[in-house]
């Protein structure tokens, strides 16, 4: 006699095929094998968190370390560019809050963001940043024109290498120097070199606006200018005469003296230009083209970014040639 067959066991020794039309057909067909098991949700890998990039602790410290010594336990960034970045560096990496007056003060619990600013920007600003107080200190690059006297000047310790020139830098800073690779074995690595270009050393003398590099970014920059940037552009470029009449209204209210309307035009073409390099300063990465919004907010504002700085006026002679206060 044969046993009787279960539904158990003829599930197991004979899956049923699916009917016609169902989602089981679909993935038959489609080569779909089962795993032989069911996937609880608890099961699943949980998405580990990525540990922050190895600059984020040593940039903190050494911010912290170069700013003037707080008198009231708040930092005043003294209007001095390079300052200002780096409070504004510390505030987008949650090491500080924003203090009355301009300033900042240390954050009661220091906490990352889900987001941090851009390599290239916080590499800038260390680098300004220790220019600034003297912690970098650029020596004469062969073809630079200034060439200041080496008396009393302490050796270069970082040698010249990919476009670079000879530098001396302080002990305290090479670790951060290194942690965003900037410097390896005493010598400037590649990816410093544009990151130089941003402070421009009068000492090295290095046009790098005749760099293919900048030449292919400025006519990628022409050629691909999103619609929202195309708006501001138009708007710099143009005066009208209801805003030279607005600004004398306010100037012979609040000017100690008479203002003409070359003084108006002056002042305003100044204000567009600023605009313009504003656009740059957030909106416009070498490497990265431009920016949309979003990715702008990544940004670090950089005052005297002097690689947006000299993009804004090449850009703005091909692209506005009918407003040259943008560039001359």
């Amino acid at each position: 006699m044969t046993a009787k067959q279960t539904r158990s066991s003829r599930n197991r020794n004979t899956p049923r095929k699916p009917s016609p039309g169902s989602l089981g057909e679909m993935l038959d067909d489609a080569g779909f094998q089962p795993l032989g098991r069911r996937i609880k949700i608890s099961e699943r890998d949980v998405a580990k968190e990525s540990p922050p990039p190895e600059w984020v602790g040593p940039v903190a410290e050494f911010l912290w370390s170069a700013l003037p010594d707080p008198a009231t336990g708040q930092w005043d960034h003294l209007f001095i560019s390079a300052f200002e970045s780096a409070c504004q560096t510390l505030v987008a990496l949650g090491e500080a809050a924003k203090a009355l007056g301009g300033g900042i003060k240390a954050s009661a619990h220091p906490a990352l963001p889900a987001t941090l600013p851009r390599w290239d920007d916080i590499a800038t600003i260390v680098v300004s940043l220790a220019a600034q107080v003297n912690l970098l200190e650029y020596r004469h690059f062969t073809g630079a024109r200034a060439r200041p006297s080496p008396t009393g000047l302490r050796p270069s310790n970082i040698r010249a290498a990919h476009g670079c020139g000879p530098a001396y830098l302080a002990p305290e800073a090479f670790g951060v120097f290194e942690s965003l690779d900037l410097v390896l074995g005493a010598r400037w690595t590649e990816q410093a070199e544009t990151i130089l270009w941003r402070d421009a050393p009068d000492e090295w003398g290095i046009d790098f606006t005749a760099d293919r590099r900048f030449t292919i970014a400025r006519d990628i920059a022409l050629a691909s200018v999103p619609d929202d940037v195309a708006e501001k552009l138009e708007a710099s470029a143009v005066i009208t005469e209801e805003s030279i009449v607005e600004w004398l209204e306010v100037a012979a209210t609040h000017a100690p003296t008479t203002k003409t309307r070359d003084d108006a035009l002056k002042s305003l073409r100044f204000w567009s230009r600023w605009n313009l390099n504003q656009l740059f300063f957030r909106r416009w990465r070498l490497h990265d083209g431009w920016l949309s919004a979003r990715e702008a907010e990544r940004t670090l504002l950089i005052e005297h970014d002097s690689l947006s700085l000299n993009m804004a006026g090449e850009f703005a002679a091909r692209y506005l040639p009918h407003a040259p206060f943008l560039f001359e």
